[in-house]
């Protein structure tokens, strides 16, 4: 009997230890994931500060080639052969990935979605170089990301030689100024995924890139993750909202204020 109660607890003092290495080896793995978490918004936010030195219509290829090499490119899907990593400027684009692990996050919170409550967030983000003839003719900006109670988001900003004219539902601020929502990324019928996006002519005022370029991304990286789109992109979506989103709301309800109230 003696015999038997040592046995069990050195049974227990192994499973108890070896429980302990695993929870000290798992949290170490998820401070890991949550240090690169942070380490990628703060090169999103670097990326997205990068852009905005370039100048369209007057940048040439070396700028844009300084930002690819600084953050690193890497070739669209489908269009490699017109990557501008291949060395041919006459007209090609650059594609940047703003968070280098998404692959490795995506497939972690695939087999362990409960890991969300622990800080990680499946999110992604590029920016994206348009280059005609050596000179900077559009970038971009984007962010994907689900809210903290799952419904998926996109934002954006861009600038090029003229405001766009094929978006869905369009808020032009001025001739140099409008944010547009450009329809549904996906989603299921009764949770549609939306995407803003602000965009910008070189004729901008100061104010309208302060507003367009105001994106709060350090939400990607805080445990709660981020919220709706108000919470993320504020400025543009105040605008969009004044300007023409409020008629989305009073047509197809509050789903369409991307927001818990409206602005004052």
């Amino acid at each position: 009997m003696m015999l038997m109660r040592k046995l069990l607890l050195v049974i227990i003092a192994a499973v108890t230890i070896a429980a302990v290495a695993v929870a000290v080896r798992f949290g170490a793995v998820i401070t890991a994931y949550r240090h690169q978490a942070r380490d990628d918004v703060a090169r999103a936010e670097a990326l997205e500060a990068e852009l905005q030195k370039l100048t369209v219509g007057r940048s040439d290829y070396k700028a844009a080639r300084v930002i690819a090499t600084k953050f690193g490119a890497i070739p669209f899907e489908n269009y490699q052969d017109d990557s501008c990593t291949y060395g041919y400027f006459e007209s090609c684009h650059y594609m940047i990935p703003s968070n280098r692990n998404r692959e490795m996050m995506q497939e972690l919170l695939l087999r362990h979605p409960s890991l969300r409550h622990l800080g990680l967030h499946d999110w992604s983000g590029s920016a994206r170089i348009y280059i005609e003839h050596g000179i900077v003719q559009q970038y971009a900006f984007m962010i994907l990301y689900k809210t903290s109670d799952g419904h998926s988001r996109g934002l954006a900003a861009e600038e090029g030689e003229t405001l766009p004219k094929d978006r869905d539902v369009q808020a032009r601020m001025s001739n140099s100024y409008s944010v547009e929502r450009n329809g549904v990324l996906g989603g299921r019928p009764n949770d549609p995924a939306f995407f803003l996006e602000s965009s910008l002519t070189p004729a901008a005022t100061p104010t309208e890139r302060q507003r367009a370029w105001h994106f709060e991304f350090s939400c990607l990286s805080r445990l709660q993750g981020c919220g709706e789109i108000c919470e993320v992109m504020p400025d543009a979506w105040r605008d969009f909202y004044k300007q023409r989103g409020h008629l989305d709301v009073e047509k197809y309800g509050s789903a369409y204020l991307f927001c818990a109230k409206p602005p004052t």
